[in-house]
């Protein structure tokens, strides 16, 4: 029996998801950020959703392991959230998978009449068959043509230096993060918490790097 490659068995159970990330800091975000208040400022159409509040939590704690305290004093914070995610269009991937099978070797079976002359001259006929065996190899016997669809889904976050921003009337932005991710996954929903990790794994960290993590790891 033929059997599919590795790969199409991996395509039907995702274990990780891998997020592109790329992170900006101002000078101006201080080293020691243990015990700094946050709030977060949703935009006005993410005022009372739910949706918004599940992902408003992830972040915070988050933010929380790192020393923050979340509040909602949104006059005396000392700096503001603000967040925005979804996804993007479909796009159909076709590749082809190699088809895994037996090649060769095996079991063989041979039958068949032989003729003989006796030694007074008379004429007589003998049956046979025989049985041989050899190992059997395996290869690529095929293909088989796939096609799957891919979803990118996205995170971007914001921090703002909120009692600046209120004393300036301007928003001060010190820290930025603008994530990716692709995969078969059609929602935000349903890899929002690997995202929120990646994005915070290394949150001193700027430029941009790639972050994979297993499922079973998001929390």
């Amino acid at each position: 029996m033929s059997l599919l490659l590795l790969p199409l068995l991996l395509a039907a159970c995702v274990t990780r998801v891998q997020t592109d990330v790329s992170r900006f800091q101002a000078p101006t975000l201080p080293v020691d950020l243990t015990g700094k208040t946050f709030v977060f400022v949703p935009m006005d159409s993410q005022t009372g959703s739910v949706e918004y509040e599940t992902y408003a939590t992830a972040i915070a704690v988050q933010l929380e392991r790192l020393g923050w305290r979340r509040t909602n004093d949104m006059r005396n914070a000392d700096y503001s959230v603000a967040f925005n995610y979804g996804q993007g269009n479909a796009r159909t991937i076709t590749t082809q998978v190699p088809i895994w099978g037996q090649t060769g070797g095996g079991t063989s079976y041979t039958s068949g009449t032989v003729n003989a002359y006796g030694s007074g001259g008379g004429f007589g006929t003998a049956n046979y068959n025989s049985t041989t065996y050899t190992p059997p190899t395996y290869g690529v016997v095929g293909s088989s043509t796939q096609t799957s669809t891919h979803y990118t889904r996205f995170l971007d976050v914001n921090i703002y230096d909120w009692k600046r921003s209120i004393a300036e009337n301007k928003l001060a932005g010190v820290w930025e993060a603008r994530s990716t991710s692709a995969g078969s996954a059609s929602s935000f929903a349903a890899v929002s918490k690997c995202m929120i990790k990646a994005v915070f794994t290394e949150f001193r960290k700027t430029g941009s790097e790639s972050v994979v993590i297993p499922v079973a790891d998001c929390g």
